[in-house]
């Protein structure tokens, strides 16, 4: 018996499609709902009346069959309810899991505000870790994504030689634009002979002549086909080597011309590869109808999508599951109107990261809220099952003991063992440390390299994002010398990202200088090591000058302040007290012109609430004594620098010592209180104390991962650095501390032993369920 499929937005379209193709008689094997539709399985009364004669005879007493239809209407209702019963039922077990675990409810209403469907988040988080909780299931999901997005593998196979590309979709998408895109890259890489344009789009004004200019502008061919002979006509003409590039006339995803443009396209005369134009704007309902109207309208399969207008999305999940579900390969995403430079190719990580972003609040308004499903779980609650729990905990303590024995015999129970585990999954700083250090080398570095130090970026913006309030990027002074695996020495540099009240984020660039050259992870390099000025200079470049972003360094000249402060960055520098200045037309010093201001008493523990401890004291036993003063730095022939110094005295509340002095130069920040801009020289002064670590754990990563490039392990020890100084410097993490000091054998965690104890616990997480 031959069994057919056919696919429907509803139960009527399907089986309309059933009696078109099998006849009226056609029986009905099942009917069940599918992500966009109706699936019915189907098969014609000859092939069933075949498959029934070698069975026996039914009695002569059976009753026939109904004439018409009605064999097929009833085969059809029972179908139809058999569907409905398995949705209900696939319903039931969804929602017993949501209750059962709060982080898939949590990650399920979060993964909704940011545009992805019901159907996708289903599939996905059925296959969540029961196991996972808080950061460690966003991460899952962020992989989860990054593995099953699909993208164009190769650029160079979609520029082969004689290939013809159709791009399709809706109106105003941008297609025409996006043709421009395309045709701007071929001709970059091959010349504009290697190129012929293409337009069907006779029914917008000015559609072609649109074209024609760009193909001007690139020296290109166009043509203009009005139907499909004119279209065989022109293709003929072309020469086989030649790519094609067809840009369509937009079609509404309702309309039935859909299917006479891929007849069209389809009777081409040469393979056309069409791909699907998806606007990043659009709801996801839309999309979804789009993508199954331009899969399901006869032509050739689609060879997969262009995502456009991603710059003016609030959010990008939709079109990422729309492409996801239906599995079109992401070609390219367009972030702008500019041809050809607003045309990237599809990275995973970076689309995931981007879908991933906070947004503004406001978008709630189009997604439930946490009350929202709080409501709706609270419906109805069924019995708890323990059976599983109850299984896991036997698990957990059938392996204890040996567990117990890696931490040197400590009185730890699991309960302190899988406290250790979540802060590392919670905290940014050693979440993303753990990651690197469990990624193997890429035999790719450059690629993985980049992709990495992105990802870092965006992740501590992110956090800016959630958590409000600056991002600190403390670029660092010191030079730190390491021995690399061929016996060579180098000096490392690094950008540190905090915020704006101590917490431990990213390293998004590190620089490498060895006697052979010079390497920045920005994708810079020399033969050479530049000069520190205009290294720190480059450091600073890199990360760009949003508001939200305040850079802070140590020393530097007049006219390294001069460079930084005339690229409209915010910044303050960590000068001596010796640094000479200009105040009410008199030479002064730094440290001369503090003493005469007046200093207002801060509360260290209210500005540095993501730090345990300053200078070996605790926090809550410090006091900030700051005050600000404009001055002025003379130059020969340039105009004079206005400039803010900041000064901050670090006094013990209970003997009245000074512990530190400190004092900074910056840019006048309108509005930043003093307060603040003393907290940050503070925060950098104790931040770049957590590179002592780097040296350390480049050796021992160096033994751990010897497959990974220099650039790699560079990135991999600096962050490693952040998180063991964040485990040392955040309230929050005495579980981790002891578990950490309990692995090196030690009664607490000297800042010594903070490198290998933070392996150690990588370690021991990497054994945990």
């Amino acid at each position: 018996m031959n069994i057919s499929r056919f696919l429907g937005s509803t139960n009527r379209e399907a089986l309309r499609q059933v009696r078109l193709a099998l006849g009226p008689d056609a029986l009905i094997v099942s009917n069940r709902r599918v992500n966009g539709g109706v699936e019915i399985l189907a098969t014609d009364a000859t092939s069933a009346e075949a498959a029934a004669a070698s069975v026996a005879p039914m009695p002569s007493g059976a009753v026939s069959p109904p004439e018409g239809d009605t064999g097929v209407e009833v085969m059809s209702a029972i179908g139809e309810m058999r569907g409905a019963l398995e949705a209900r039922m696939d319903d039931l077990m969804w929602g017993n899991q949501l209750r059962r675990v709060p982080q898939a409810a949590a990650l399920f209403q979060t993964m909704l505000g940011f545009g992805f469907s019901t159907a996708l988040l289903r599939a996905m988080l059925k296959r969540l870790p029961e196991a996972l909780s808080g950061k460690a299931a966003v991460q899952w999901v962020r992989q989860e994504l990054i593995a099953h997005l699909p993208v164009l593998e190769s650029e160079n196979d979609l520029w082969a030689r004689g290939r013809a590309i159709a791009l399709v979709g809706p109106t105003g998408v941008g297609k025409t634009t996006t043709i421009a895109k395309l045709a701007a890259r071929c001709v970059r890489r091959a010349g504009p002979d290697s190129l012929v344009l293409l337009t069907t789009d006779t029914y917008r004004i000015g559609a072609h002549e649109q074209l024609k200019i760009y193909g001007q502008m690139m020296r290109v061919p166009v043509h203009v086909a009005q139907d499909v002979d004119e279209l065989q006509a022109i293709i003929r003409q072309v020469h086989p080597d030649q790519t094609l590039l067809i840009d369509n006339v937009g079609i509404s995803q309702r309309d039935h011309y859909i299917a006479e443009q891929a007849a069209m396209l389809a009777g081409a005369g040469r393979p056309v590869s069409r791909l699907l134009v998806l606007n990043a704007t659009s709801h996801g309902d839309t999309l979804d109808e789009v993508a199954r109207s331009y899969v399901n309208d006869g032509g050739s399969p689609l060879a997969g999508c262009i995502i456009t207008k991603v710059d003016e999305a609030s959010r990008t999940g939709a079109s990422l599951d729309t492409a996801l579900r239906y599995q079109l390969p992401i070609h390219f995403v367009s972030i702008g109107q500019k041809v050809p430079e607003d045309l990237m190719p599809a990275r995973p990580a970076e689309l995931v990261d981007q879908a991933l972003a906070h947004s503004n609040p406001a978008s709630v308004l189009y997604a439930p809220t946490e009350a929202d499903f709080a409501a709706l779980m609270s419906l109805s609650k069924p019995a708890e099952d323990n059976t599983g729990k109850a299984a896991a905990e036997q698990r957990r303590k059938q392996w204890l003991p040996g567990l117990l024995s890696m931490v040197g015999g400590g009185a730890l129970a699991m309960d302190d063992l899988h406290a250790a585990c979540d802060f590392v999954d919670d905290d940014i700083a050693l979440a993303q440390a753990y990651g690197l250090w469990r990624a193997p080398g890429s035999s790719d570095g450059a690629v993985s390299l980049e992709g990495s130090l992105r990802h870092l970026e965006r992740v501590a913006r992110n956090a800016l994002a959630e958590e409000g309030g600056p991002l600190l990027a403390v670029h660092d002074q010191l030079t730190l010398t390491l021995t690399l695996q061929n016996g060579l020495r180098c000096h490392l540099r690094a950008s540190l990202l905090l915020s704006g009240r101590g917490k431990a984020l990213t390293t998004p660039l590190q620089q490498l200088g060895f006697p052979g050259g010079w390497v920045s992870s920005a994708g810079e390099s020399a033969s050479a090591a530049p000069a520190a000025g205009d290294a720190l200079l480059r450091q600073i470049m890199a990360l760009g000058s949003p508001s939200s972003l305040m850079h802070l360094f140590e020393g530097g000249s007049q006219a390294l302040w001069r460079k930084v402060n005339g690229s409209g960055v915010r910044w303050m520098a960590q000068v001596s007290g010796t640094t000479r200045v200009i105040v009410d037309d008199e030479a002064t010093t730094v440290g001369a012109l503090a003493k005469t201001l007046l200093h207002q008493p801060l509360a260290a523990a209210d500005l540095l609430a993501e730090l345990d401890h300053v200078a070996g004291i605790a926090v809550n036993d410090l006091v900030i004594w700051a005050a600000c003063s404009p001055v002025t730095l003379l130059a020969r022939r340039q105009a004079p620098l206005v400039l803010q110094m900041v000064c901050l005295r670090l006094v013990h509340r209970q003997n009245g010592n000074v512990i530190k002095t400190l004092h900074g130069l910056g840019a006048p920040h309108d509005g930043a209180a003093p307060s603040w801009l003393a907290a940050c020289l503070l925060i950098r002064a104790e931040a770049r104390s957590s590179l002592r670590n780097a040296a350390q754990l480049w050796r021992l990563l160096d033994q751990d991962r010897p497959e990974k490039s220099e650039q790699e392990q560079a990135m991999t020890a600096v962050q490693c650095a952040m998180a063991a100084w964040r485990l040392g410097q955040c309230g929050k993490a005495h579980a981790a501390r002891s578990v950490a000091a309990s692995l090196i054998g030690k009664p607490a965690l000297p800042s010594s032993w903070r490198a290998p104890a933070l392996l150690k616990l990588f370690a021991l997480k990497a054994l945990m369920p």
